[in-house]
């Protein structure tokens, strides 16, 4: 403020100055003059201001990255962030994009991803639980990982691991090839009950899907032959080729499908519509329960990391999370920001384990 006063201090007094020499002149020079002076002044403080602005600007960035100290020496290396499911896939995606933005606002370290794949992610999760508790070892981890334990699948849960944070929500869509001629949930189902056992269902064994699956079998009284065929980058050809019938995947891995006019999304894993597909209905609509539908997305750290390393961890998702573009980028695959810190994602946890495994009850 103080460089705008003398700025504009400056120029009245070369305004004056160049009226009080003007007396042998035209009174448009002085004018001129005057105009060029009060011009000069409001450049200067626009200028000023733009950067007084960029300043604070930079100062919140650096200060809302940095909400959580980093503890003493830490991270003196990179950051290994293990996605147990294969590269493009759900979690690879939003993964990679806050790496990158952690990656950017780490001081002398990066954050890497890196696919570990095998036993519907099992593999990935016990990589991750035999590394060192330092902070330099995390996994991404599925909400998929409670509907295994629930189905009794897999031997462990997050009390295996100290979890960090939630990070992401990624939709889930069930969708047909459009040569099929089946155009609704409801035409699949007339389907599934005239072929019994007939239609072929391609799933990743071991994942939200899965799950999604039994429930329609369970709520339909229908049967699916129901296939392993991996995730998303192999299932989409497998539909668009007729060597399955349908599939469930996130619509961030359906859209460009759907955009070509090769599937149709019939039902949205959602409790509400999305404005890319207004006409399609949302799984809550057609009766489901969506609570434990939500491919929801958090990091899991080895069981022994410090404490001070995961609230710090914790505050660069949250940094990501809440920034402007990275919000913008997620939505436009079709994914949320979905930060909650390390206490509230425990509760949060243990409230979706005692779900699923009240929910794999009724589908016995």
């Amino acid at each position: 403020m103080f460089k705008k006063a003398v700025a504009v201090a400056m120029a009245a007094i070369l305004a004056g100055s160049l009226a009080g020499c003007s007396s042998g002149s035209s009174s448009q020079t002085t004018a001129a003059a005057t105009t060029a002076a009060a011009t000069t002044a409001a450049e200067t403080t626009q200028a000023e201001t733009e950067s007084e602005a960029a300043e604070e600007t930079e100062a919140a960035e650096t200060e809302a990255a940095a909400e959580v100290k980093a503890p003493e020496g830490f991270p003196s290396k990179d950051i290994t962030l293990v996605n147990p499911y294969e590269a493009g896939g759900t979690s690879d995606i939003p993964s990679r994009i806050f790496a990158d933005y952690i990656s950017a606002h780490m001081d002398g370290a990066m954050m890497n991803v890196t696919d570990v794949t095998g036993s519907g992610g099992a593999v990935g999760a016990q990589q991750v639980m035999q590394s060192a508790g330092d902070g330099y070892t995390l996994l991404v981890a599925p909400a998929g990982y409670a509907m295994q334990y629930a189905k009794g699948s897999c031997d462990f849960t997050y009390e295996d691991f100290k979890p960090v944070c939630l990070f992401v929500t990624s939709y889930l869509g069930m969708a047909v090839n459009t040569a099929s001629g089946i155009t609704s949930y409801e035409d699949l189902v007339a389907a599934a009950k005239e072929k019994d056992g007939e239609l072929k269902f391609g799933v990743a064994t071991g994942g939200l899907p899965m799950f999604c699956v039994l429930a329609m079998e369970k709520q339909e009284g229908v049967n699916f032959n129901i296939v392993d065929i991996g995730g998303t980058t192999l299932k989409a050809p497998e539909l668009l080729s007729g060597r399955i019938d349908v599939m469930i995947d996130s619509l961030a891995g359906l859209t460009s499908y759907v955009d070509s006019g090769d599937f149709a999304v019939l039902g949205v894993y959602a409790d509400y519509r999305f404005a890319n597909y207004p006409d399609v209905p949302t799984f809550a609509e057609l009766g489901y329960d969506t609570n434990v539908m939500n491919q929801v997305f958090g990091i899991w750290a080895p069981k022994d990391t410090p404490d001070d390393v995961v609230a710090y961890l914790s505050s660069l998702f949250k940094a990501a999370a809440e920034d402007p573009d990275i919000q913008q980028q997620l939505t436009d695959l079709t994914y949320t920001a979905s930060h909650i810190d390390t206490a509230e994602y425990n509760v949060y946890l243990e409230n979706m384990y005692a779900d699923f495994v009240e929910f794999a009850k009724g589908l016995e």
